[in-house]
């Protein structure tokens, strides 16, 4: 009895002090309003479409009147000649985008923090900044024009130096590279938003101390640098876990063709085609919805994992 008397007291000093922090922090709960309301109106409501995964979808009678069909939408997508191929190349590709594209953010940072002439680090901090403005569209037109096999600017200087015209645009062997190069050039200097912000954070002293004991450049990233932003690395490296099933649709979208699709057909364009061009609504549901149940497996196994290594995580379940 006593024990129930304490449970409910200590359950109402919980809400009262919850309610105080709302009370405290009203102002940033209403900023927050909008941020909520738009992934509500725009990612919640419209997550009743995922029962056209079970459904015989017919435009007449619209997603809740069509009838059921069972798992049979998922065997249809699974027995696809495209869809094994389709998971194997976003794997892939994600796989090189976590080797090459998650690194050069962090390195760009540590490398951009070192240089002590403050115009020339505004300068090279918005020159870095500007592709991530430029859409895909034009990214991909600047890329197939650059490596065009009859007047691309590439080949053009291969020709010259004696090497003779490769055909980058058609050879699977090269699409990767020019897919990762692209990511590389338009995306790092924007990820290093986050990590100099990080860096910025940082206390002063901790480099003045360790200056004292005789820390060069190279220590000070490798002992106070590195050590005070890894729980952003953390996190950062557990959204991209959870994103192995994104190759990026943009991207691949824009520079791939008919003739790498060995290589380059991911799910994401695999979907737009079953959706979009074949106008089977069903199926392309079916395999958007397998790909976001192991997104989310691979979240709650990054943060696990990183938990367990490197003692930070996003969410703590434990």
């Amino acid at each position: 009895m006593k024990s129930s008397i304490l449970a409910k007291q200590a359950r109402g000093q919980r809400r009262k002090n919850l309610q105080r922090r709302i009370v405290k922090n009203r102002y940033i709960y209403l900023m927050l309003l909008p941020v909520v309301a738009f992934y509500v109106i725009f990612s919640y409501v419209p997550m009743y479409g995922v029962v056209l995964a079970w459904k015989d979808y017919r435009h007449t009678m619209g997603i809740l009147g069509s009838p059921w069909v069972g798992w049979s939408n998922f065997e249809i997508v699974f027995k696809n000649a495209g869809m094994l191929p389709a998971i194997r190349n976003t794997i892939v590709i994600s796989l090189l985008k976590l080797v090459f594209c998650f690194p050069a953010p962090i390195i760009l940072a540590f490398l951009l923090n070192e240089v002590t002439l403050k115009e020339f680090k505004r300068g090279a901090q918005t020159i870095v900044y500007l592709p991530n403005f430029i859409s895909w569209v034009i990214i991909g037109g600047l890329v197939k024009t650059m490596f065009a096999t009859d007047d691309g600017l590439v080949n053009n200087a291969l020709e010259a130096m004696g090497i003779g015209r490769i055909n980058f645009l058609r050879d699977s062997r090269y699409f990767y590279l020019l897919l990762i190069g692209s990511e590389i050039w338009k995306s790092t200097g924007w990820g290093t938003v986050i990590y100099i912000a990080a860096i910025a954070g940082i206390d002063p002293t901790l480099y003045e101390a360790a200056k004292i004991d005789g820390c060069k450049r190279f220590g000070l990233v490798r002992h106070i640098t590195f050590p005070c932003i890894l729980p952003i690395i953390a996190v950062m490296l557990i959204m991209q876990i959870s994103n192995i099933m994104n190759a990026g649709f943009d991207s691949v979208y824009n520079l791939y063709n008919t003739t790498v699709y060995d290589v380059a057909d991911i799910i994401d364009t695999l979907v737009y085609r079953l959706g979009v061009t074949d106008g089977k609504y069903e199926q392309s549901t079916a395999v958007g919805l397998f790909k976001n149940v192991i997104n989310f497996i691979l979240l709650i196994t990054g943060n696990y994992l990183t938990k367990r290594m490197c003692g930070y995580s996003m969410y703590s379940l434990d």
